[in-house]
């Protein structure tokens, strides 16, 4: 099985589409968006996206100050470290 249809499978299993993305450099947090026809092989599509330097998520500055936002945002598969699923 793929690492997108993996993710998929755990997103499903964790019953939430709110998911944390770690890169080498950011914090990444949006919904998951599910789209067939947009949907590439090894991109996960978030909406409603915060970005926050990794260096400042583990200080308040990431939850007073967020680095940016996007309304969409997708992410190569290859760049995320770590993910969780988030009530």
């Amino acid at each position: 099985m793929d690492r997108l249809k993996e993710f998929k499978k755990i997103m499903d299993k964790s019953e939430t589409d709110k998911v944390i993305l770690i890169t080498n450099h950011y914090r990444i947090t949006g919904y998951v968006y599910e789209c067939g026809e947009c949907n590439k092989d090894n991109y996960i599509n978030l909406t409603n996206a915060t970005l926050c330097l990794l260096n400042d998520s583990y200080s308040d500055e990431c939850d007073r100050y967020t680095s940016a936002s996007y309304d969409w945002l997708h992410i190569n598969l290859d760049k995320i470290v770590a993910f969780s699923f988030i009530k």
